[in-house]
C-alpha cells in the first residue's frame, strides 16, 4: 500500500503526516514517529483525513445558479466554462467600476502561508485590496503589538520557561501540537496558570486558575500593572534602555489615577469588575514580574469585544515593563516563515511605499491608511480592507463581484440576517468551497475546492510552537473534479489575461518564486517533504536592532494612538452589554452570554459533516453552572431557549461545574443553535474594527416558561 509523506490541513497547525492510499482512496492517516514537534501524534481532525477527503456530501464539480438565489437550483458546468464566466464578471466590473468593485473574501479553510500568498497575488493583480480579514481573529493583537514593540511574538519559549500564563487560550482546541511542549515544561517544574472564564482542559492540570467574568480581562491586566509599578517590580534596565517611558513616569501616573476613570487601577477595583479576588491578581502580578523566564500565551478568548485593542495593549505593556520580550524562556520573536519574495503577492500595487525588510524579522507591516477605510490604524500589509468596511461596500452596492474562498460567512459572522442582506446587494457571488455551504447556497457560481489531501503546496505556518522548517503538503488522491485553491487562482489569473503574473499552471514555478530568497526549491521539498530548516533562535535582537516601533523603542506610551484620538495608555473600557454597562437590561437579560470554540474536533464551522468527528460532539450545547441549573429546574439534555436583545436559539443544556453562576456559554460554528443570531454586530472596537460579537446580555428559559434565569 503506497504511503505518501504529506502535511495535515485539518487546522492551521500543519502537522506532518503519513497517508496510506489504496485504489485511489485514502485509507489511513497517521503521525510521523519521532517528529520533533508532535512526537508522532495527530489529533482527531488529522485522523479523520480519509472521511474528510471522501465525504459524500462534498461538491464534486462546478455549478451555476439557475433559479433565484437560495432556491437550490443548479446546473453543472465544466471548469473552462466556470472560470470563463467568473473572469468575464470580474473584467466587466473592473472596466465599469474599477478594481475595488471586486473582492476576494477569504477564510481559514484553505490554509495560510503559500495558499494565502497565491490568493493575494491574484487579488493584487486585479488591483483590489477588498477582502475579509483585516479585523478578524488575531488582527487586533497584530496591530497593537506592532504599535507597542514592532510585531507579534512568534511563540513562547516553552523549553526554557519557568512560568506559563495562558490567557483566553485553550491549546487543546486550537494549537494541540503545543500541548506536548506545555506538559513537558510543567513536568520539569514550570508553573502553569490559566486565566479563562471556563475551568476546563488545560486548567485541569494548572497550578492556578483565575476565572474572570467574560470581557473583563483588561481590568485584571491594569491591576497587575498597578501592582508591578507600586511595588517597583519592573525591569528598570530594560525599561530605561529600550522603552519610551524611562522610569515608567507616564505609566505610573496613569495606573495611579491619571486615566479616563480618574481612579487607581488597584486589584480591589479589578475584583469588583472581574470577580477575580484581589489577592489572586496581586499574587500573579508579583509572580510574573519576579520570574525571570516567563511567558504569556494569549488567544481568541480576549477578542470579539469593544475593548480588544486596549486589552492587547495592556498585555503588551505587561510583557514590556517586566522585560519578558525576546529573551530566554519568554515570548520570542523569530521568523514565522523562510525568507520569501516580499513582493510575490504583488502587494506594492495596492500598498504605497511597501517596505517589508527589518533585521528582527518580526511579524509586522507598515501602517497603511486604506482609502476606503474608517479605521486608519489597521495595517494594510495583507492588502485587505477592514471587514466592516467590506460589508459596508456590499450594502452600498459598490462591491459588484465577490469571490468567497473557504469562508462560510453565513454561519461565522455576527447576525446572519445582516450578512444575507449585504450579500443580496452584490451583483455576482462566486464561492470556492468543498461544500454547498450555507454561504454557497446564496451564490451564483460555486467551484469545488480540493481538501488538503488533494493539494501540493509548501507549508510553514505553524501556530504556537516554533519549528523553523518548511514542509511540503503532497497530493495523495484526486476526488471528483475538485481543484486546489492555488490551481483555481492560477486558472482564473490566466483567464483574466495576467499571463506575466501567471505564466504557467505548474505549481513548482510559484513555489520557487515565493521561496526564492530562502534558497529552498520545490524539487528539494519533494525530496524532503517533512522538513527543510530555515532558521534558528536568536535571543535579544533588540540589543542590535531595537524595536520596529516609533523611535526604535518599545512604545509603552503610544504617540500613534494619541495622534489619532485614542488613549495612549490603556484605560478601562466596559463591555457594552455587561451587567454594569447596561443595568437597564438586567431585568430581562440578567446573564452574561458568551461564545468560543466548540471543541478540538472542529475548526470554526468546519468538519461538522464528518462522522468520526460528529460522534465526538454530535450537537450544539449550552453550558451553565450545575448548582444554578438545579435551582432553575433545568436538567441535563433538556432543550432550553437562550436569548439576547437581538435573537434567540434553542439548544440542549449541559449543566457543568466549570462555569460560574449567571454565565451562559454557547459554542460557535453551528448552523443550528447559531450563537451569532444573538451576538452584537454593530458595536465595533474603535481601533481594530472588530465586532463586539463574543459576549452580550442574555437569558435562559425553559421551553414551557418565560420566567427566565435570575
Amino acid at each position: 500500500m503506497p504511503t505518501v509523506k504529506s502535511v495535515c490541513g485539518g487546522c492551521h497547525n500543519s502537522c506532518p503526516i503519513l497517508v496510506e492510499v489504496e485504489n485511489g482512496r485514502v485509507v489511513r492517516t497517521s503521525g510521523v514517529p519521532g517528529d520533533p514537534r508532535t512526537g508522532g501524534a495527530i489529533c482527531s481532525k488529522g485522523q479523520a483525513g480519509p472521511q474528510i477527503a471522501h465525504d459524500p456530501r462534498r461538491l464534486m464539480y462546478p455549478v451555476a445558479r439557475t433559479g433565484e438565489r437560495g432556491e437550490g437550483k443548479w446546473e453543472r458546468l465544466d471548469w473552462d466554462d466556470a472560470i470563463a464566466r467568473l473572469a468575464g464578471k470580474i473584467n466587466a466590473a473592473v472596466a465599469s467600476e474599477g478594481p475595488r468593485s471586486v473582492g476576494f473574501i477569504r477564510g481559514q479553510a484553505p490554509g495560510w502561508g503559500f495558499t494565502y500568498d497565491m490568493t493575494q497575488r491574484l487579488a493584487h493583480a486585479v488591483g483590489t485590496d477588498v477582502g475579509m480579514g483585516a479585523s478578524e481573529c488575531f488582527v487586533p493583537r497584530a496591530v497593537m503589538e506592532g504599535m507597542t514593540y514592532g510585531g507579534m511574538p512568534s511563540h513562547c519559549d516553552y523549553d526554557n520557561a519557568d512560568l506559563l500564563i495562558f490567557w483566553g487560550k485553550q491549546p487543546a482546541f486550537s494549537v494541540a501540537p503545543s500541548l506536548r511542549k506545555i506538559y513537558d515544561a510543567h513536568e520539569r517544574g514550570a508553573r502553569l496558570v490559566c486565566v479563562d472564564p471556563l475551568h476546563f482542559h488545560l486548567a485541569a492540570t494548572a497550578d492556578e486558575v483565575l476565572q474572570p467574568e467574560p470581557g473583563t480581562d483588561l481590568a485584571i491586566m491594569l491591576a497587575m500593572i498597578y501592582v508591578i509599578v507600586e511595588e517597583g517590580l519592573w525591569d528598570a534596565e530594560f525599561v530605561d534602555s529600550y522603552t519610551n517611558d524611562p522610569g515608567l513616569k507616564r505609566l505610573a501616573a496613569h495606573v495611579r489615577g491619571a486615566n479616563r476613570q480618574g481612579i487607581p487601577y488597584t486589584p480591589e477595583w479589578a475584583e469588583g469588575i472581574s470577580g477575580v479576588p484581589a489577592t489572586a491578581t496581586r499574587s500573579l502580578a508579583v509572580e510574573y514580574a519576579t520570574t525571570k523566564h516567563a511567558g504569556i500565551v494569549s488567544g481568541h478568548g480576549l477578542e470579539g469585544r469593544v475593548n480588544v485593542s486596549q486589552t492587547t495593549r495592556a498585555l503588551c505593556i505587561l510583557r514590556t515593563i517586566t522585560g519578558h520580550l525576546d529573551r530566554v524562556g519568554c515570548d520570542v520573536f523569530t521568523p514565522k516563515s523562510p525568507d520569501r519574495d516580499p513582493n510575490f503577492t504583488l502587494i506594492d500595487r495596492v500598498v504605497p511605499g511597501f517596505s517589508p525588510a527589518h533585521p528582527t524579522k518580526m511579524f509586522h507591516v507598515p501602517p497603511y491608511n486604506h482609502p476606503d477605510s474608517s479605521w486608519p490604524l489597521l495595517f494594510g500589509g495583507q492588502g485587505l480592507i477592514p471587514t466592516p468596511d467590506m460589508y459596508r461596500l456590499m450594502r452600498e452596492g459598490k462591491l459588484k463581484v465577490a469571490v468567497i474562498q473557504g469562508a462560510n460567512i453565513m454561519v461565522t459572522q455576527p447576525q446572519p440576517d445582516v450578512t444575507r442582506v449585504a450579500m443580496a446587494n452584490v451583483d455576482f457571488i462566486c464561492v470556492i468551497d468543498p461544500y454547498l455551504s450555507e454561504t454557497a447556497e446564496l451564490a451564483d457560481l460555486v467551484l469545488p475546492a480540493a481538501t488538503y489531501l488533494e493539494r501540493t503546496e509548501p507549508e510553514w505556518f505553524k501556530s504556537d510552537v516554533w519549528l523553523p522548517i518548511v514542509t511540503l503538503r503532497q497530493k495523495c488522491v484526486t476526488v471528483g473534479e475538485a481543484l486546489p485553491d492555488t490551481q483555481i487562482m492560477i486558472r482564473l489569473g490566466r483567464a483574466l489575461g495576467f499571463d506575466e503574473e501567471f505564466p504557467t499552471e505548474e505549481i513548482d514555478y510559484y513555489i520557487d518564486e515565493d521561496l526564492g530568497p530562502s534558497g529552498i526549491t520545490a524539487a528539494q521539498l519533494r525530496e524532503s517533504p517533512h522538513g527543510i530548516s530555515f532558521g534558528s533562535i536568536e535571543y535579544e535582537k533588540f540589543k542590535r536592532a531595537g524595536f520596529r516601533a516609533p523611535g526604535g523603542k518599545a512604545n509603552i506610551y503610544s504617540e500613534v494612538l494619541a495622534e489619532n484620538g485614542f488613549d495612549p495608555l490603556p484605560s478601562w473600557i466596559e463591555p457594552s452589554e455587561s451587567p454594569r454597562a447596561r443595568p437597564d437590561l438586567a431585568s430581562e437579560y440578567p446573564c452574561v452570554l458568551f461564545t468560543g470554540r466548540s471543541g478540538p474536533m472542529y475548526v470554526h464551522e468546519q468538519r461538522r459533516t464528518i462522522p468520526w468527528l460528529r460522534e465526538m460532539q454530535p450537537e450544539p450545547y449550552l453550558w451553565l453552572n450545575s448548582a444554578w441549573a438545579r435551582e432553575l429546574g433545568i436538567e441535563n439534555g433538556e432543550v432550553v431557549e437562550v436569548s439576547s436583545p437581538r435573537g434567540s436559539t434553542r439548544v440542549k443544556a449541559e449543566p457543568t461545574p466549570i462555569i460560574k453562576r449567571g454565565w451562559l456559554y454557547v459554542p460557535g460554528g453551528w448552523r443550528d443553535a447559531n450563537y451569532n443570531v444573538m451576538g452584537i454586530d454593530d458595536e465595533l472596537d474603535p481601533i481594530s474594527s472588530q465586532a463586539n460579537y463574543t459576549m452580550c446580555a442574555g437569558r435562559v428559559d425553559k421551553i414551557t416558561s418565560r420566567k427566565g434565569a435570575r
